[in-house]
């Protein structure tokens, strides 16, 4: 019982600690990949297919996700945007749990003529970032690492533009030491006890 009980403590410790981390924020991407696990899947929405759709779906390896606008989406081979200004460009995510995102995220006008206004992007765990991109990709870049799954991320610009994001993508944090340790020891604790129930049996 006893065995049972600290390997419930320590697994339940190790998803509290995962729980309670802070969404760590990077302007990097060589930052934000250095703690993005193998596996992810980067889309860089080079076919504008769904221009004025009102979603359109991707997926790869085991992510995918929905991008949505209220007045259909736009395409134009570079990036993915709102069909209409000052609408918000919405990804909802729904494959494996999605723990890292990072993409360029910018905003243009009616010409596609890149916009040096405030982007601003939130994440479904109340994370809110806003910034002013210098460029396409400078400056636009930002990412995401949470323990926690983030469920979706909204884009959105000032009035009269449109929002719009390339290269992104979604994947899974690296554990920190810590955390895979937790998870050890709960992890070695079950198997002991696994195993001084088979042998009493």
């Amino acid at each position: 019982m006893r065995f049972a009980h600290f390997a419930f403590s320590a697994l339940a410790l190790a998803a509290s600690a995962a729980a309670s981390a802070q969404t760590t924020t990077y302007v990097s991407p060589a930052a934000f990949f250095a703690n993005v696990a193998p596996g992810s899947y980067t889309e860089g929405f080079a076919d504008p297919f769904f221009s004025g759709d009102p979603s359109a779906s991707f997926s790869g390896g085991l992510f995918s996700y929905t991008v949505s606008a209220p007045g259909g989406l736009y395409g134009n081979g570079v990036l993915i945007g709102t069909n209409l200004p000052t609408e918000a460009l919405t990804i909802t995510f729904t494959g494996a749990p999605v723990t890292a995102l990072g993409g360029n995220f910018w905003a243009t006008n009616i010409s596609d003529v890149f916009q040096p206004v405030p982007v601003t992007l939130t994440l479904s765990n109340g994370t809110v970032t806003t910034f002013t991109p210098a460029s396409e990709t400078v400056g636009s870049f930002r990412g995401f690492t949470t323990a926690v799954p983030i469920l979706s991320l909204q884009i959105t610009s000032t009035t009269g533009v449109y929002a719009g994001m390339d290269n992104f993508t979604v994947g899974s944090v690296v554990p920190e030491p810590g955390t895979w340790l937790l998870m050890g020891l709960g992890l070695g604790a079950l198997l002991l006890r696994q195993s001084r129930r088979a042998a009493s049996v």
